[in-house]
């Protein structure tokens, strides 16, 4: 495996992709399998003459909350969150699950009323423009439920999260072009045909920087691995079929999802296998759930296949995702307690009519 300095990730992190200012004050969360990344991202912080609030998290400790919480009290906002998001000015998130698998015995009513009770916390990280940072961590046991190599998922995580930026960052630049002057896309494969409007919408690009001109024009986060140009379609324009291979929720692999979708909404999905638990997911978010809330694009050249973990997978060259739900934090206005990206491998993609990608080759 590939050797990690997580000090020096630590800083890129605090320091150019978060740019931490002197007096600023950022809540930073992740797992305790991460911890050394966490303490060194504290550290860096606390270097930057800024303050840290540090909030760990256990899968025994989040499978027990799911379990053994009041629902009623569970779908409630946490005061003392909503108390902190009213000072932080940033925000750094790690995974906070070693295995995903500890959650497939919650029922999903649980998991719907906690993502309620996060609803009005997000709304005011959105509100007042709070930055953010939400990254990934592999582990053996995330390889083990997707079924690969660990070292491979380790290496192709690692090496994804330290790619040229600056070259991602320019053919980003050349794709949001095309996009910011467009209004009509397509994107079509043997099992999609999906069109939707994109007019009047902004474009951001994930490049793993918020630079001045992103927070500007209200990019206020990004992922890592970074890798991505996306936007908010228009609510109620997508219409057509879109076949997605796989997706994973809760550590169990759903399969051949074939999603209808007319203004905007999906009105009809079927799958080849767990049908019922992505039906469940759906019926128990809250707000717009079922409306295409995210168009992306993949733009990292280190992620080279699919493994089912979304926050890799959206970023593949070559790739497209749909997101279900929420997109107020990039130019939408559907609210949803659900923010889910589905990737879709080598399609073509029309915009306003010409051919910017051709089964997954980017021809801009």
């Amino acid at each position: 495996m590939i050797k990690v300095d997580f000090d020096s990730v630590a800083e890129a992190i605090v320091r150019e992709c978060m740019r931490v200012k002197a007096e600023e004050t950022i809540l930073v969360s992740g797992g305790l399998f991460c911890l050394e990344l966490l303490e060194d991202i504290a550290v860096a912080i606390a270097k930057q003459k800024a303050y840290y609030l540090m909030v760990p998290y256990t899968d025994r400790m989040q499978k027990r909350l799911y379990l053994e919480t009041d629902i009623d009290f569970m779908g409630k906002p946490s005061k003392p969150f909503l108390e902190i998001v009213n000072f932080i000015d940033g925000r750094i998130s790690l995974d906070t699950m070693k295995d995903p698998r500890v959650l497939q015995n919650v029922p999903e009513e649980r998991i719907g009323a906690q993502r309620q009770g996060s609803m009005p916390i997000n709304k005011r990280m959105i509100e007042r423009k709070i930055r953010w940072t939400g990254m990934g961590y592999p582990t053996e046991e995330k390889a083990d439920m997707f079924g690969i190599d660990f070292e491979k998922f380790y290496d192709m995580f690692w090496e994804a999260v330290m790619t040229d930026y600056n070259c991602m960052h320019e053919q980003g630049k050349r794709i949001a072009d095309v996009l910011e002057n467009a209004s009509h896309v397509r994107i079509y494969t043997d099992k999609t045909d999906l069109e939707f409007s994109v007019k009047g919408r902004p474009v951001y690009i994930d490049d793993g920087v918020i630079s001045e001109e992103d927070i500007h024009i209200g990019d206020i986060g990004n992922n890592l691995p970074a890798g991505e140009v996306f936007c908010a379609p228009l609510e109620h324009s997508g219409e057509g079929r879109a076949f997605f291979d796989a997706a994973f929720y809760k550590g169990e692999k759903i399969t051949g999802i074939d999603a209808v979708f007319k203004k905007g909404k999906m009105v009809n999905v079927s799958c080849e296998e767990n049908e019922k638990l992505f039906k469940e997911a759906l019926a128990h978010a809250h707000g717009g759930r079922d409306i295409i809330g995210e168009f992306g694009i993949g733009l990292n050249p280190e992620v080279k296949e699919v493994t089912g973990y979304v926050i890799t997978d959206e970023k593949i060259i070559g790739s497209i995702h749909i997101a279900l739900g929420e997109n107020r934090g990039f130019g939408g206005e559907n609210e949803s307690s659900l923010h889910w990206d589905l990737v879709m491998m080598h399609p073509t993609v029309e915009v306003n009519g010409v051919v910017i990608m051709e089964e997954g080759r980017i021809l801009v």
